[in-house]
């Protein structure tokens, strides 16, 4: 990838801001860490619904040559027992990060940042995230196992982790190269139609978006148009910030939709199931009295 697409794109997230904390902040958010920022003193820190293993990779990115030091395999990382490690979870960037350790305003730094790709065939899928894709489990969990970034590709890894973070389930995703599409694949069905949902009744609403969806199976394919590569980076940006912004909201009308869900709609199609869902959207922001189409 040409170094002015990705220094274009840095413009363009961070609006052209100069300020440290600032930039650091729309910097990584971009790159998929899940981060908080006080707007009083500026101090940014790692949310603590981020992935327990953000913590070590957010450290090694201090160094441009993170590829050469950093080579743990790529897996789905699932905790099957349910519990994490305490001592890991007082990590010092769950409090602050001292954002002046990261060199974001050299470019080759951030062209190192921005072009971690991952070969399909170096990634292995774990079989537990297919029970979080079946019907019982979509209709009565939201709080998904969490995605690492170090299994994410950059310009993709923000969307992934922010659909995650309102309940939809995915296996793996691919920031598209070389002028291809990007791509995610949902963990069945119903994690598939209820997004195709979001994007008709909600993200459509909210965002003018240029590029194509196509759906494929469980595959949900991104391309823009004139094929310009960094409009669908952007647009990708522009998605997930909008999901993360109303996480809440999203998380609220998914679980009402999921108390209406019988073993009829279990049967259906995607079309047939996209129509009921697009239908109980309606309902839900309608008797919940949830706001979030205004523009």
């Amino acid at each position: 990838m040409k170094e002015t697409i990705i220094e274009e794109f840095v413009e363009k997230i961070t609006y052209g801001n100069n300020k440290y904390s600032d930039r650091f902040f729309e910097i990584f958010s971009a790159r998929g860490f899940l981060l908080e920022r006080d707007s009083g003193t500026g101090i940014v820190r790692l949310s603590r619904e981020s992935h327990i293993d953000d913590c070590e990779f957010l450290e090694v990115l201090q160094n441009i040559n993170y590829k050469e030091i950093y080579k743990k395999p790529h897996f789905d990382s699932i905790d099957e027992a349910g519990e994490e490690n305490v001592s890991q979870r007082q990590h010092a960037y769950f409090d602050a990060i001292d954002t002046q350790l990261f060199d974001i305003n050299n470019i080759k730094y951030l062209h190192e940042l921005f072009s971690h790709v991952i070969p399909i065939d170096e990634f292995r899928l774990n079989w537990i995230r297919d029970w979080y894709g079946k019907f019982n489990q979509f209709k009565g969990i939201v709080d998904l196992p969490k995605i690492r970034v170090y299994d994410l590709e950059p310009f993709i890894a923000r969307f992934a982790k922010a659909i995650s973070s309102i309940g939809i389930s995915t296996w793996s995703s691919c920031e598209g190269h070389w002028g291809t599409t990007a791509y995610i694949i949902f963990d069945r069905k119903y994690h598939l139609v209820w997004f195709q949902t979001l994007l008709n009744k909600f993200i459509k609403k909210k965002l003018d978006l240029a590029c194509n969806w196509k759906w494929l199976n469980n595959r949900g394919t991104i391309n823009h148009p004139g094929a310009d590569t960094l409009e669908m980076y952007l647009e990708l940006q522009e998605i997930a910030r909008l999901i993360y912004k109303y996480r809440d909201d999203l998380i609220n009308i998914k679980k009402y939709i999921a108390s209406l869900l019988t073993t009829e709609h279990k049967k259906m199609n995607k079309k047939n199931l996209l129509t009921v869902f697009e239908g109980f959207f309606d309902v839900a922001i309608t008797v919940n009295q949830i706001d979030i189409l205004t523009i």
